[in-house]
């Protein structure tokens, strides 16, 4: 789970109140949708539609991230794509709607990327063998919905997030990469708390979310 940061699009699940829960028994606990404004260790607060909502830390069961706006799969599909072909990999293979990359000095320029809808779990054997060929780990980049749970099984895995905006900001630490017209992308590795942020003060917004590893013969 990626911890979200400041103007993430968020949903805040939380304990209601006894004054809030219904006394015939309703709902004891109620979500918030919105744009998260602060966070410390005793409250977030989070922008729904323009009412500003306060929700203590011991209050909250989950806190889920959530694409800026709504993300298709098939958008999904192609900025993947688009990063792929944008990275500084020194090898490239496609094999059954796999993007496979290798030499790169980034874990996408090292990765195997679905890309295709319905990319196959039955080719990671043959992207093994690929990287096995190569004297390289075999790594793939797997992003969220365009893999089933349990179809494609990596070990130590890192999350990272895809951004994207509208013009290609300036920050220390990305390579913006035009993933459409009038559409910039970047991967960011989720543990970097201080990158994450400074990207989205330069504008850049959640696409959607990948994990890396190391493939698992199935």
């Amino acid at each position: 789970m990626i911890d979200p940061t400041v103007g993430d699009r968020i949903v805040v699940r939380y304990r209601l109140g006894q004054a809030d829960t219904p006394a015939s028994g309703g709902p004891s606990q109620s979500d918030v949708t919105g744009v998260l404004l602060m966070a410390d260790e005793q409250h977030l607060k989070v922008d729904r539609d323009g009412e500003v909502v306060t929700i203590g830390r011991d209050a909250i069961t989950s806190i889920r991230l959530l694409s800026r706006h709504v993300v298709r799969n098939s958008e999904i599909r192609d900025v993947e794509r688009a990063l792929c072909a944008g990275c500084d990999a020194t090898r490239r293979e496609e094999i059954d709607g796999w993007i496979l990359s290798a030499g790169g000095s980034t874990p996408r320029g090292r990765s195997a990327v679905p890309v295709e809808f319905n990319a196959p779990s039955a080719a990671v054997p043959e992207i093994i063998d690929w990287y096995d060929d190569l004297d390289v780990p075999a790594l793939a980049l797997l992003p969220d919905r365009l893999v089933r749970p349990g179809r494609v099984t990596v070990d130590e895995t890192q999350a990272m997030e895809v951004l994207v905006a509208e013009a290609p900001a300036d920050v220390d630490g990305l390579t913006p990469i035009e993933v459409g017209e009038g559409l910039w992308a970047v991967d960011v590795e989720a543990s970097d708390e201080a990158l994450r942020a400074a990207a989205r003060r330069a504008g850049y917004a959640l696409h959607h979310t990948v994990v890396v590893g190391e493939l698992v013969e199935p």
